[in-house]
């Protein structure tokens, strides 16, 4: 049997049961003065076809930092395809300094550590037409 046809009979069998009757109608008047929103059955059907939803929550971006604007909490990431990305920084970014040795990492708070040629990869949250993406955390290499 098809998953189709089991879920249609189930269905079937949802909808069908409640509407059949093995009480008396004395019963049923009883049943009925009690029944809430709770007792009332429903039957959520599944789409037939699959429904998917994409955008981004966050991005990965990865490059080398090419200029630092401390006063206004940003930088500008050079990826590896020659494109410029502006990366804003807030008090709630998570700042990590990644070194060779797996084992050893520091975090860091705001981006006064951050200098020209650092390799970042920055998961950020992309911006509005012209407007700056806001970093979630960042990477800081230093190998």
């Amino acid at each position: 049997m098809h998953i189709k046809s089991l879920f249609t009979a189930l269905c079937c069998a949802v909808l069908l049961v409640p509407a059949v009757s093995f009480g008396t109608d004395d019963a049923k008047a009883k049943h009925a003065a009690k029944e809430t929103v709770a007792d009332t059955p429903f039957v959520i059907v599944a789409p037939s076809e699959e429904i998917i939803v994409s955008f981004p929550l966050f991005v990965v971006e990865r490059g080398v930092v090419e200029s630092i604007d401390a006063k206004n909490h940003m930088f500008t990431l050079k990826e590896k395809d020659g494109t410029m990305t502006k990366i804003k920084v807030t008090e709630n970014t998570l700042i990590e300094n990644v070194y060779a040795d797996i084992f050893t990492w520091e975090s860091k708070k705001g981006i006064a550590d951050l200098k020209k040629g650092d390799k970042v990869r920055a998961r950020v949250f992309p911006g509005d037409d012209g407007q700056p993406a806001s970093a979630m955390s960042l990477d800081v290499y230093k190998f």
